[in-house]
């Protein structure tokens, strides 16, 4: 998210028409040239649209392929196509194009987010009553996985009950005579 307001960068944006130079401007506000050079590209092709704060964005594969092609065959840099576009930042474009160099449009497939989620009670206690010879190798493989941890928790949860057993047995008794 950006930290200057709309009304912030439009008053960088208006400066610059009005003076020129990039450099001149970027001091007098402390500012970075690259986004005072940023603003007034994206002013001058989307307008005070393109100047507004916009929350997360996702890109379909097929948009991103496009925003490549765009600037492969227009010889566009980074910069000219994400304010082409209205990208808000020129190092997705790039990471974009790393990604597709890759692996191609499958790679440019948006990723699954944070961990995957566990397997429902149910799912599972459907893949257990279900007789072998008739499920899939993958079943196989998840009803062996599931039942390999539950042996192992059955049998550190035996070695606990164990250890417990055998410390109170070795305690010694306190007589108080």
């Amino acid at each position: 998210m950006s930290k200057h307001s709309t009304q912030f960068k439009l008053k960088v944006v208006t400066e610059y028409l009005r003076s020129g130079g990039y450099l001149r401007v970027a001091n007098r506000y402390g500012l970075n040239t690259t986004d005072v050079r940023k603003w007034v590209l994206t002013h001058k092709l989307h307008g005070i649209s393109g100047l507004q704060k916009r929350g997360y964005q996702q890109y379909t594969p097929q948009f991103k392929l496009l925003v490549l092609e765009h600037m492969r065959a227009y010889g566009a840099s980074p910069r000219s196509t994400s304010a082409h576009f209205n990208i808000a930042s020129p190092s997705t474009i790039l990471v974009w194009q790393r990604l597709y160099n890759e692996g191609g449009i499958t790679a440019l497939e948006p990723k699954p987010r944070g961990r995957p989620s566990m397997p429902k009670r149910h799912e599972i206690q459907a893949l257990l009553a279900k007789p072998s010879s008739e499920l899939t190798p993958d079943e196989l493989l998840r009803k062996l996985h599931y039942l390999e941890v539950e042996n192992a928790y059955l049998k550190k949860l035996q070695a606990l009950a164990q250890q417990k057993y055998l410390a109170s047995k070795s305690k010694p008794k306190s007589s108080l005579s």
